[in-house]
């Protein structure tokens, strides 16, 4: 274990009472939206564009938002689902109503986006070009509009719109005989790298602020017994659940005070985890038992959460 002799080092002076070892651990806080996602079910709609080609944009703009969010939120496993519908002049609180039950999403995002005609730049021969059709490259400007509607059912009963435009580059290899009209035509089937960067650019509201803050966790004498430096080093390496098997070996055993600090280590595992009911739970079997110093920093930090 990488921490495993610093931190038996650094405890080796405590005393038979309980002690406090002060960590730094990054912690989920909503997103830069203010909507709180984490532990909820996502789904991405995508209207049926004007053209074919607004509806391809659109699908790989909504894969590549759920990568985003399946990275974060998931730990990359595929859970958010992406479905299509017709399109729609308005977005209302009812159709979003809907779309959570057809979607069984918690959270729904709608999106529907528009390209503009493309402006196309010199045509230039390409120098040992592989084959005729990719002889020339021609750079051009697409123009887009994203329309972004986001309900949350466990939320403010509200939609959030966001809306957003920019001009995207693409280029396209071709003859060099093609029409204006022709290349324009291809500029806008080879979307799909646009696409993805605007996927990732829309994610970045939605994604979690991350803050380090401190926690102190409670330990005893490790010379008595090196559990309690074990499931400390298992917090370090970032292996909480393991932790929280090592703290749940002591919770029957040995005085009420000591219980106490192992309830409430696996508490605040727990709320690192992102599990605030489980926490909650073993913080209250804490408090039962002895008046944790402690305690009442994590019952704030739980009901910011536990009262959403």
């Amino acid at each position: 274990m990488k921490h495993s002799w610093i931190l038996a080092a650094a405890l080796a002076i405590s005393a038979c009472s309980p002690q406090i070892y002060s960590m730094y651990l990054d912690v989920r806080h909503p997103s830069p939206s203010g909507l709180t996602l984490s532990g909820k079910d996502i789904s991405i709609v995508y209207m049926d564009g004007t053209t074919q080609v607004d509806s391809l944009f659109d699908r790989q703009v909504a894969s590549s938002l759920a990568r985003q969010l399946e990275a974060d939120y998931f730990n990359g496993q595929e859970k958010v689902g992406i479905y299509r519908i017709p399109s729609a002049d308005t977005v209302t609180l009812d159709r979003m109503h809907s779309l959570v039950m057809e979607t069984e999403g918690d959270v729904v995002f709608l999106l529907q986006s528009k390209l503009g005609e493309p402006t196309l730049e010199t045509n230039q021969p390409v120098a040992g070009a592989a084959s005729l059709d990719s002889a020339f490259i021609c750079p051009a400007l697409v123009p887009v509009k994203l329309q972004l509607n986001v309900y949350d059912s466990m939320g403010e009963d509200k939609v959030h719109n966001y809306n957003g435009s920019a001009v995207l580059r693409t280029q396209v290899y071709n003859s060099g005989i093609l029409t204006d009209d022709g290349l324009k035509a291809l500029s806008l089937k080879s979307m799909d790298a646009q696409a993805d960067k605007v996927g990732e650019r829309v994610s970045t509201r939605f994604l979690s602020n991350w803050i380090t803050e401190s926690f102190g966790f409670y330990y005893y004498d490790p010379s008595a017994s090196d559990i309690w430096v074990d499931a400390l080093v298992k917090v370090l390496d970032g292996e909480l659940t393991s932790a929280v098997d090592k703290w749940g070996l002591l919770v029957k055993s040995g005085s009420a005070q000591k219980r106490a600090c192992a309830c409430y280590n696996i508490a605040q595992a727990f709320y690192l985890m992102e599990d605030y009911e489980l926490a909650s739970r073993w913080l209250d079997e804490a408090e039962k038992l002895e008046n944790v110093s402690l305690a009442p920093g994590l019952r704030k930090r739980l009901a910011s959460h536990l009262e959403k």
